[in-house]
């Protein structure tokens, strides 16, 4: 409903200029539409990120009622100003505001989704990435990860590259079987803080060092 109601405002807004004959009204109007297209321009972005997150299975819990209700008010009520050439600072602010309070809302969600995503993730690959064949690239990995962890994304695309990304970490972690078997966290924990002995390589140990290929990785020290 808002998202229609912004597209036909925006429809509208040269034709408003055209149509506005004073010429100083006409400049004052078409200075008041610039404001009022960037906060439109910005609130269908977010419209339609906000939506890619419910689809996209990240969170059921956007904004509130009463943040969807002021949006929905503003957005008429420059909708009706701009059909009669009345627009004024006042409306175009109240939208900004409206917009304003959605972009905060939307963050704040982000950040609790983010951290509960990516904080495991970037811990583990942390700890496995001196094993990794790769290990340039797991640090990118994790460099992308913290990124997105602290900036909410700016566009459907973004949010993709997120997801993408926490799916590569996933895969990672999986396939060297380190979130689900815990002698082998240990272990890595152990070398991780050079504590780990010739005791600590079990018999199950050794064998998923084999599956991994990473005998070589071992290193004796006196």
């Amino acid at each position: 409903m808002i998202l229609e109601k912004l597209q036909k405002v925006n429809s509208t807004l040269l034709d408003s200029v055209n149509a506005t004959s004073n010429k100083h009204a006409a400049e004052t109007f078409s200075i008041q539409l610039g404001m009022l297209n960037n906060s439109t321009t910005q609130l269908e972005q977010l419209l339609n990120l906000m939506e890619a997150m419910y689809e996209k299975g990240i969170t059921s819990r956007i904004v509130t009622a009463e943040i969807k209700q002021a949006l929905q008010s503003a957005v008429d009520s420059c909708g009706e100003k701009v059909n009669d050439h009345s627009l004024d600072s006042g409306t175009v602010t109240a939208l900004k505001h409206a917009v304003d309070l959605c972009k905060g809302a939307v963050a704040s969600i982000w950040k609790e989704v983010a951290d509960k995503q990516c904080t495991p993730i970037i811990e583990s690959l942390s700890s496995l990435k001196g094993l990794l064949a790769n290990k340039t690239a797991a640090e990118t990995l994790i460099d992308s990860l913290q990124k997105s962890k602290d900036n909410t994304p700016t566009s459907v695309s973004s949010l993709d590259t997120y997801l993408s990304n926490i799916e590569k970490g996933k895969k990672i972690i999986e396939e060297m079987h380190f979130d689900s078997d815990p002698e082998v966290k240990a272990f890595i924990g152990k070398v991780q803080a050079q504590r780990a002995t010739v005791s600590s390589l079990t018999p199950h140990i050794l064998e998923w060092l084999k599956d991994n290929n990473l005998t070589d990785k071992i290193r004796l020290r006196f």
